[in-house]
């Protein structure tokens, strides 16, 4: 079955990691459809994304103010930390123009999460169905309550399997998908590799399979971006969707809410 594709040929237009060369590159490329922006930093050791808003909203504001220069995306893909931070920072500045602001959010967390319990279950990740929503960072939140594996709800799957994934069990999967990139600095000193992959995996999504439900940073609130799932497409992503929490579930929505909310409180 050939693949659905949109009536345009849509064109990728990245920034660099560093600020200058990316600003430089917006100048030069036009016209443009889709765009990703991550700027030039990552968290050092005892860092978290938070800790990184005054540098790299510095250089997002470079690289936006050189697309200002010209004509500006259909789509802008955020993949700076602290990312829903520097998402709502780009929303709020290019409200009221034809630019949609999506950051790649939990995908790569969601991802992640598929592959430890697809292996946990002895299935293929694409078997799995599980979200990771709120913030991209620590305040994350594992909505295990409507996960399913081949259609079963997880408990279900894992009871008639005979398999070990109590609340134990899923908690230490859940800090283990949450602190995988803090890992890969330590071993490599970046993530490079596997938030590029992200990156490909989402304009994909939106430019050559349109319709994949992912979960990316978006408005949620007035004044405030974090990840829901959206379906995606050529103009980024639709209305987010709101996945059935338990009550625990549901208060770590809240508190991750409350972390994005305090970290957004001193945006321009």
């Amino acid at each position: 079955m050939p693949k659905a594709r949109p009536s345009t040929s849509p064109r990728l237009v990245r920034s660099s990691s560093r600020a200058r060369s990316g600003a430089a590159r917006w100048k030069r490329s036009s016209p443009r459809t889709f765009s990703s922006s991550r700027s030039a930093r990552t968290p050092s050791p005892g860092q978290t994304r938070l800790d990184l808003l005054e540098a790299n909203l510095r250089a997002l504001e470079e690289v936006a103010a050189a697309a200002e220069q010209n004509a500006l995306p259909n789509v802008c893909l955020v993949v700076s930390s602290p990312l829903d931070v520097l998402t709502e920072y780009l929303t709020r500045r290019w409200a009221g123009t034809p630019a949609k602001v999506l950051g790649s959010g939990t995908s790569l967390d969601t991802w992640r999460l598929a592959q430890a319990l697809a292996a946990h279950c002895g299935v293929h990740p694409t078997a799995v169905h599980a979200w990771v929503v709120g913030e991209h960072g620590d305040s994350s939140v594992f909505l295990f309550s409507s996960a399913t594996v081949g259609g079963l709800p997880l408990a279900e799957f894992s009871k008639a399997r005979d398999l070990d994934l109590a609340a134990p069990r899923l908690a230490a999967i859940a800090d283990d998908v949450r602190s995988a990139a803090y890992r890969v600095r330590q071993l490599k000193g970046a993530t490079w590799q596997a938030i590029g992959l992200t990156v490909n995996e989402l304009i994909r999504s939106m430019v050559r399979e349109p319709g994949r439900i992912v979960p990316v940073s978006t408005r949620v609130e007035e004044g405030l971006c974090a990840s829901l799932p959206c379906v995606l497409g050529p103009d980024g992503p639709g209305a987010p969707l709101h996945p059935p929490m338990d009550d625990e579930e549901r208060a770590a929505w809240e508190r991750s809410l409350s972390v994005l909310r305090e970290a957004v409180a001193d945006l321009p």
